[in-house]
């Protein structure tokens, strides 16, 4: 495993064969070239103009001080030849990920193959400018500066966009993400990709850690602390509900997108209700009307808020077929593949010890456990171990997962119970451990592995 990080998983808490869980953890090499060969940069001196054209330039135009002077250069490459890799930055970093497949587990198993690829490929885009940034930014760490330390751009002193070096790496995650859902897309049109998946990474990147898209914590000798949060239709209520207020078509006449303090019946015609729609976050009162009781945009089903009374999940991979059962009415729209990345730096922690953890879970854990619970865990597992043991952060990730899948209730063969009593975790349980010592000071006794060399993704 990358940087030592345990790992441990149950399929189904242990009672069906099925898996839909599925993760990837990778160290990746990164490096100005391969990121522009995937652009297809490689053996071309390419520009881009005032008009966002791209397009070659011969190096006379680029070498004559007369030259044109609408065009910039973007990328000046030639990747074949021998000074260029020589001297070409690179940099090393860790992707850990899990992915909650739902509907079957194959978007699951393709995210988990690629969604490294385009993490490292949109990596690599910036990598040399992200690198001077970052040199930059270290070099004026702890000093006195202006709220815009850095700009990139050279671009205009008026400009007030200034961008530092965590902004271009969350820009890379984004549009990784939104590169892997449309791979889905189109590979469903030629596979069999039923179902989709929720997704977490932790991307461990000169000295920060960037957290995106559900839930993951910081365990260290202070406490417990959320890195993240569960991103379902419940917490994402506004975002949902001011998607069907801009397009109404997308819920037709079959939804209300208001949330109500209660679940509405004819009875409650021409009464009075709290409500709350996308721009609030207080209640209000209104008189119930015929049109508010369509069944609502966000409603409860077994103990878990679903999206248009079919999906628990408002972000991650595929699902680009999915229709409401009566209504048919497409639910893609709603669920978005752009992650919401935490960002967090380790030079801002006084201490690190071999104690200090991220724990990164599906909702198998969190369904059952709390952060509190976890952190306890974890905490008890790597007090009780050989410090100089670096296999007790899998053992800590399996007391997790023993803990959430439970025992067999005596005399029920249907009932799982935690040792605290509760009900036990009936879904996939998937667990990493990632040690803090070594995302600070990361090994460097490792070889990239054969699979991770960067492949074609179109």
């Amino acid at each position: 495993m990358p940087l030592y990080a345990g790992y441990a998983e149950v399929i189904n808490a242990g009672k069906t064969i099925q898996n839909e869980d599925q993760s990837s953890a990778k160290m990746l090499v990164l490096s100005q070239h391969q990121g522009t060969e995937m652009n297809g940069l490689s053996d071309e001196k390419k520009v881009e103009s005032r008009n966002g054209s791209v397009g070659e330039i011969d190096d006379d135009q680029m070498l004559t001080p007369g030259g044109d002077e609408s065009v910039r250069h973007l990328y000046v490459v030639n990747c074949k030849s021998e000074k260029s890799n020589i001297f070409a930055p690179r940099a090393d970093a860790a992707l850990f990920s899990l992915f909650d497949g739902h509907a079957g587990s194959a978007v699951a198993v393709v995210a988990s193959k690629c969604l490294h690829e385009h993490v490292k490929s949109r990596l690599c885009e910036v990598l040399d400018t992200l690198l001077h940034m970052d040199r930059y930014e270290n070099l004026n760490f702890g000093k006195r500066r202006s709220e815009s330390s850095y700009s990139m751009s050279k671009m205009n002193e008026e400009d007030e966009c200034r961008i530092h070096s965590e902004h271009l790496v969350k820009g890379a995650l984004e549009t990784s993400f939104l590169d892997m859902d449309e791979q889905i897309s189109q590979d469903k049109q030629v596979w069999r990709l039923p179902g989709g998946c929720a997704v977490i990474s932790v991307l461990v990147f000169l000295g920060k850690l960037y957290v995106g898209d559900c839930r993951a914590i910081l365990v260290t000798s202070d406490g417990t602390k959320a890195l993240s949060r569960d991103l379902t239709p419940a917490s994402e209520r506004k975002r949902l509900q001011e998607l069907a207020y801009r397009n109404p078509e997308l819920i037709g006449n079959s939804f209300s997108r208001l949330e109500y303090s209660k679940k509405l019946t004819r009875s409650d015609l021409k009464s009075r209700v709290l409500y709350r729609d996308w721009f609030m976050d207080g209640w209000a009162v209104k008189t119930v009307k015929e049109s508010d009781l369509r069944p609502p945009l966000i409603s409860e089903s077994s103990r878990k808020k679903r999206l248009l009374n079919t999906i628990g999940v408002s972000r991650g991979f595929g699902d680009h077929h999915l229709l409401t059962v009566d209504e048919r009415l497409n639910i893609k729209p709603f669920l978005s593949a752009v992650p919401e990345i935490t960002v967090t730096n380790l030079r801002d922690m006084n201490t690190l010890t071999d104690k200090d953890v991220v724990i990164v879970a599906s909702d198998g854990l969190w369904d059952v456990l709390s952060n509190e619970d976890a952190g306890l865990i974890v905490r008890s597992t790597l007090g009780s171990t050989d410090s100089a043991d670096s296999s007790r952060y899998t053992q800590a990730a399996q007391d997790l997962v023993a803990a959430a899948r439970g025992q067999q209730a005596s005399g029920n063969l249907k009932r799982w119970i935690m040792n605290s009593g509760g009900h036990a975790s009936y879904d996939d349980i998937t667990v990493f451990v990632i040690p803090l010592k070594y995302c600070a000071a990361p090994p460097t006794n490792f070889e990239e592995e054969e699979d991770d060399e960067m492949l074609s993704l179109e």
